[in-house]
């Protein structure tokens, strides 16, 4: 007779980010499953940018995602990841020349976003006017004309891109194309305020715009990421991927035309929790301060987050205090993730739980008095170490 051994332990120590592998599955596959469903002939590139964790880029290369990338150090990161270079879409201001040209002879997507990358590019082409070069451009276009509120820059506007309503869009286009470089896409990206479909409507009506007066045949167009991703949400990404195809519908060939997406923390958001234990607890006056080895510096890292997190409390005691003040272990008074109110009092070797922590975390983890922590991934029956906690031999690599 078989016996089933003991259940496996999936607790992690503290502190560390744990990854929920089905959880995260899902959500990648959701937002395939609304592209095979309403515009086929598409892709979706990871956003880099959001979290490179090395086991997340792999996990997504496998799973059927593109490298979406915004420097040289991601494109190399995305080849030496397993990459090719045909499935990386290649974005961002600050390409070199270097590794422009070779993207560009191997045959990523390329979106220009740099006058200097219009140059190269014409360049090039003027060079091996044999080859068949052809880019995409980034617009520049007034999101807060289109969506009043919408705009995170204010009325400054945004520095990415070509605008396309003072004449640089056309400039980008006329040396281009007369240097015999075809212009195959249009990069629609624009950070906003409620992730709305308003705004994935107006990005896509202004291609569909640019493409009729410009007369341009593109073999994409690129709406970018941003999108709202959760268990529940809404948007849905077949609402998102549904309400692009409406408008851009009547001026392309969809089965010709590629949609690409740039999803990251619609998908990488939701699956990840922060374990943090507690340390200390000290009362000060009418205030109970609870230190835990955890930091803002690890969920929070731009000290913007107003609204309190997701939280889990694995507390050893079923006594309620009136107010907690969560802390964080830096030697910054401002270190302090939430008040806790009438929850259950914690004590030393209690755990907490940071839920949907995964986008920009991991890639904007301080280095400030503790280097980067574990990260683990977890099955339904397993745990497992995928980045250790960075030390003093880790900080001193490459020091000569």
């Amino acid at each position: 007779m078989q016996r089933s051994g003991p259940a496996p332990d999936l607790t992690p120590p503290t502190p560390s980010f744990v990854i929920d592998v089905p959880l995260l599955e899902s959500f990648l596959h959701s937002f395939q499953r609304a592209l095979l469903t309403h515009w086929p002939n598409s892709i979706l590139s990871y956003s880099f940018k959001t979290n490179s964790l090395p086991w997340l880029v792999t996990f997504m290369r496998e799973h059927g995602a593109w490298a979406e990338v915004v420097s040289d150090t991601e494109y190399e990161l995305a080849l030496t990841l397993g990459y090719e270079p045909a499935r990386i879409v290649y974005n961002g201001p600050i390409k070199s020349r270097q590794r422009l040209r070779s993207a560009l002879l191997e045959g990523s997507i390329i979106n220009l976003d740099a006058k200097r990358e219009v140059e190269w590019t014409a360049e090039l082409a003027r060079e091996h006017p044999e080859l068949e070069l052809k880019v995409g451009l980034r617009v520049n276009w007034d999101l807060e004309a289109h969506c009043p509120g919408e705009s995170t820059t204010g009325e400054d506007g945004s520095r990415f891109g070509f605008n396309a309503d003072n004449g640089e869009l056309d400039e980008a286009i006329s040396e281009l194309s007369s240097s015999g470089v075809a212009i195959a896409g249009l990069h629609m990206h624009r950070n906003s305020r409620s992730q709305g479909l308003g705004v994935y409507r107006a990005a896509a009506g202004v291609a569909a715009a640019l493409i009729t007066s410009r007369n341009l045949t593109p073999e994409w167009i690129d709406i970018g990421g941003g999108f709202f991703g959760g268990v529940d949400a809404q948007p849905t990404f077949d609402d998102y991927v549904s309400t692009i195809l409406e408008v851009l519908s009547p001026v392309v060939d969809i089965t010709r035309t590629r949609l690409i997406v740039e999803p990251g923390g619609s998908l990488i958001a939701v699956p990840v929790e922060f374990h943090a234990g507690v340390i200390d607890v000290k009362k000060v006056g009418p205030a109970t301060f609870v230190v835990t080895d955890a930091s803002r510096t690890n969920i929070d890292p731009l000290f913007r987050r107003r609204r309190p997190f997701d939280i889990e409390l694995h507390a050893s005691s079923t006594e309620t205090v009136p107010k907690q003040i969560l802390s964080g272990f830096t030697c910054m008074e401002d270190d302090r993730l939430m008040t806790l109110s009438d929850a259950p009092a914690l004590h030393r070797g209690d755990r907490i739980i940071f839920n949907k922590v995964g986008a920009y975390t991991m890639c904007y983890q301080s280095m400030f008095i503790e280097y980067q922590p574990e990260v683990y991934v977890r099955t339904a029956d397993s745990l497992t170490r995928v980045r250790r906690k960075w030390g003093v031999t880790e900080y001193l690599q490459g020091v000569e």
